[in-house]
């Protein structure tokens, strides 16, 4: 999995927005990239693992809460995301309409094959362009948004949707054990 996002993001122009991107390898590849004019990366190794990242830029480091990236980033303003998906898993509800939110071109979300689940699923509701590429045991989601259209209330309801949705599915699991 590890070749098949250096070959992503040897071919990226633009700006990028890396979250969980731990490999020393692929820091190499971004630093060498020309065409890549901005980059922002998001990592949380704090040992409590609280929804606050911090974010490298310039030299520099600066907290943000993964849950709000809309409030740091203007709406459609980062070309690119790379996302491991086992750093946003917990966030993934308020994560979803974020990325989406700021995305202008393609959101790249690699993990384990087991936690897949209904994600591509959730992602279909903004954008209809959506490839899933299956390799060994993990898998690599890329999804398309430049001709998707969002805003603040589809967002809204997206989360209420999946909050019961997950609500109803912790009930299930309660009563069945």
């Amino acid at each position: 999995m590890n070749d098949e996002i250096k070959k992503i993001l040897k071919k990226l122009k633009g700006s990028l927005l890396g979250i969980g991107i731990n490999d020393p390898s692929m820091f190499d590849i971004i630093e060498k990239n020309d065409n890549i004019n901005l980059c922002y990366l998001l990592s949380n190794n704090e040992k409590n693992n609280s929804k606050k990242f911090k974010m490298y830029k310039k030299n520099r480091t600066k907290k943000i809460n993964i849950k709000k990236l809309s409030k740091y980033f203007r709406i459609k303003s980062i070309d690119y995301i790379v996302c491991d998906y086992n750093v946003v898993k917990k966030y993934i509800r308020s994560f979803q309409g974020e990325s989406v939110y700021i995305n202008n071109k393609k959101i790249y979300l690699y993990g384990n094959i087991n936690d897949l689940g209904n994600l591509k699923e959730k992602y279909e509701r903004f954008s209809k362009d959506i490839k899933l590429k299956k390799i060994d045991n993990s898998f690599l989601l890329i999804i398309d948004n430049s001709k998707t259209k969002t805003n603040i209330f589809k967002n809204t309801k997206y989360k209420i949707i999946d909050f019961f949705n997950d609500a109803l599915d912790f009930l299930t699991d309660l009563l069945t054990n």
